[in-house]
């Protein structure tokens, strides 16, 4: 069993600040395969999960699975590509730190293939201060809800009153939802994959840096 409070971290744009790269990325790809322009502007507005209906809604019409495949083959090139100058997000390894040094635990649920997860939060230094990290293996919804209960479940299910899941969409915040727990948005003017207008519908805080985290659970001190 985990020690209390217990937080869940998003990794894409959460930890990693790889928003504006993924963005660019899409864009790249919709140009490569012949679809309409894409803007950090439709992105934002139209960015959801399953990728598929956001690739539909950027497209503005249905798209084959070779038109899928396409896309998604051109953005995984692009992301490589961009890949290089891909740091942490600002401040991430300190609130991990500081998180770590009070005597808390984290973990990490991605729906990046948990293939390159895993040597990704390794190269980063990060790996050790995760109780556990999953990402996506292929298999179930492309979206966080189920994939979140799993984790949970492998964390030995601790009380959801202890839990707070930290990411930066909407599936974040539904996942969180759907399982009971709190959640908190993270939300970065330089890379946010989503308009805030999104979460107008749902009672999260939103932060802007990563160190308000720390500041916010000051009831858990």
């Amino acid at each position: 069993m985990i020690r209390a409070p217990h937080i869940v971290w998003d990794w894409n744009g959460t930890l990693l600040g790889d928003g504006r790269i993924m963005m660019r990325s899409v864009i790249a790809a919709f140009a490569c395969a012949g679809l309409p322009a894409v803007t950090i502007e439709d992105h934002r507005r139209h960015f959801t999960r399953p990728i598929s209906t956001f690739f539909e809604r950027l497209a503005k019409r249905p798209l084959s699975a070779a038109d899928h495949g396409a896309i998604q083959q051109f953005f995984e090139a692009a992301y490589q590509g961009l890949a290089v100058h891909l740091t942490l997000s600002p401040h991430a390894s300190e609130v991990l730190e500081k998180w770590a040094a009070a005597g808390r635990t984290q973990s990490l649920l991605s729906m990046h293939p948990h293939e390159k997860l895993i040597p990704e939060i390794e190269k980063y230094g990060i790996a050790d201060f995760f109780v556990r990290a999953d990402g996506y293996k292929g298999y179930g919804a492309d979206t966080k809800a189920d994939h979140l209960k799993a984790h949970l479940a492998a964390l030995g299910d601790p009380s959801p009153d202890n839990v707070i899941l930290i990411g930066d969409t909407l599936d974040d915040a539904v996942a969180a939802r759907n399982a009971g727990l709190k959640c908190v948005i993270f939300h970065d003017a330089f890379n946010a994959l989503q308009d805030l207008g999104h979460f107008d519908h749902l009672t999260v805080p939103v932060i802007r840096s990563l160190p308000e985290i720390l500041g916010h659970f000051e009831c858990w001190r």
